[in-house]
């Protein structure tokens, strides 16, 4: 899904997110840098997803210097992250985590870009409750 996110948004990055109080897991990941890539994992110091959690809805960012809510993340630094489109994704009603597509360049996220991005975060969120049923 990161793959196809990727290609319909034209971004060389795209995450499957899953937050918890203390970090975010990544069990979804196309064009992720290591170690990153390996770890799967980053702390909430370099989260973007984390606001898509709080506030359950989709987070836009078009230069996340000039961002107040995110221009000290370590993720700006440490991935790369400048533009970011995070939509939630969903667990039996619950926001769980983010399907996001990131660049390393200021860009502007179009209206139709983020309704695609919430077309393919549902088809994500019904991977994962399928998921967590049978488990």
């Amino acid at each position: 899904m990161c793959l196809r996110t990727a290609q319909r948004l034209n971004s060389p990055v795209a995450l499957v997110s899953l937050v918890d109080e203390e970090g975010q897991a990544l069990p979804g990941v196309f064009g992720l840098a290591e170690p990153w890539l390996t770890e799967r994992w980053t702390p909430l110091t370099h989260s973007f997803c984390q606001h898509v959690v709080t506030s359950g809805a989709p987070f836009v960012v078009t230069n996340a210097h000039d961002d107040p809510l995110v221009a000290k993340n370590l993720a700006i630094m440490d991935l790369g992250v400048i533009a970011y489109a995070g939509v939630p994704l969903l667990s039996d009603g619950r926001v769980v985590g983010a399907l996001c597509a990131i660049d390393h360049k200021p860009r502007v996220w179009t209206d139709e870009q983020v309704a695609e991005l919430s077309v393919l975060s549902a088809e994500v969120s019904q991977q994962l409750g399928r998921l967590l049923r049978a488990n």
